[in-house]
């Protein structure tokens, strides 16, 4: 116990100090570099160089221009690999063509008892209008592939809005395997064109001249009445006068992959067909939400 009297006996003396001397005392002891953002690095002893892992010299030096480039780098080079295996001359092989012809086949069986079963295919129940949605799948048969560059479903995964009638039922059972659609939403109506929406330019005709404010709503489609997001999705959702002119005058909806829309656990199969209720929750996966 006499041993520690002296150490008692310190700390009682710094504790009786003047205040003034202790806040001299805690200025002297606070490091000019706490109260920066970013921290000082200072050597171990006075007039040594400072040694900095490379690692941490990377993650500073990391940027997104830089990660860009290396990923556009990356996918050059691999694009160049595929080529390369193919080699200059595309030879299709027999197989594939053979199978090709088998999938055809098929697909005319399957018109020819579609026809059978349900010759005058009704429209959907309660619904102005219809998102269609063509999925994934290769293949089809020439009057299939005519109908589907005519709904506007040229490319895989992409959607468009189609009006609710007896027309638009007889194509959807023609196109069945390789396309879903459904009623949506007004809300999923509204987040699909805020997101994806796309437009025509007259001017140039291949160029995809992306929705980023109204402005553009009102130059493209001002003509019509159209002058805002809301007007845009109300003119689609219920298949007003101007359903078929601002649908003209917009580019098909580009979506991902609906068989990879569930996480990481994939679908085995393609969807297809009538969702019915289910069509807001697959639209929304697809856009993101």
């Amino acid at each position: 116990f006499s041993g520690s009297l002296p150490g008692i006996a310190k700390q009682s003396l710094l504790c009786r100090r003047h205040p003034s001397q202790r806040v001299e005392r805690a200025k002297m002891d606070v490091d000019e570099g706490e109260n920066t953002a970013k921290a000082i690095l200072r050597p171990r002893r006075a007039g040594e160089n400072i040694k900095v892992a490379e690692t941490v010299l990377k993650r500073r030096d990391r940027n997104l221009k830089a990660a860009g480039q290396r990923a556009a780098a990356v996918a050059k080079v691999r694009k160049d690999q595929r080529e390369y295996k193919k080699g200059k001359l595309k030879i299709i092989r027999a197989e594939k063509l053979i199978k090709n012809c088998l999938i055809r086949i098929q697909d005319r069986k399957r018109q020819k008892t579609s026809k059978k079963k349900r010759p005058n295919p009704k429209p959907v129940h309660a619904a102005r209008s219809l998102a269609v949605i063509r999925n994934g799948r290769m293949g089809g048969s020439k009057e299939v592939k005519v109908a589907l560059r005519q709904m506007g479903l040229g490319l895989r995964n992409t959607l468009v809005f189609a009006p609710n009638d007896a027309d638009t039922a007889r194509n959807l059972e023609l196109v069945k395997p390789f396309a879903f659609w459904g009623k949506c939403s007004f809300k999923v109506v509204f987040n699909l064109v805020h997101k994806k929406a796309m437009f025509k330019d007259p001017e140039a005709p291949k160029e995809k001249v992306m929705l980023c404010d109204n402005v553009l709503i009102e130059k493209h489609l001002g003509d019509l009445g159209v002058l805002c997001t809301e007007d845009l999705a109300h003119a689609l959702h219920t298949n007003g006068k101007t359903f078929t002119a601002v649908r003209e005058r917009l580019w098909p909806i580009p979506l991902g992959d609906a068989k990879k829309s569930n996480g990481m656990v994939h679908d085995k199969k393609f969807t297809f067909g009538d969702l019915q209720s289910a069509m807001d929750l697959k639209v929304a996966k697809l856009i993101g939400e």
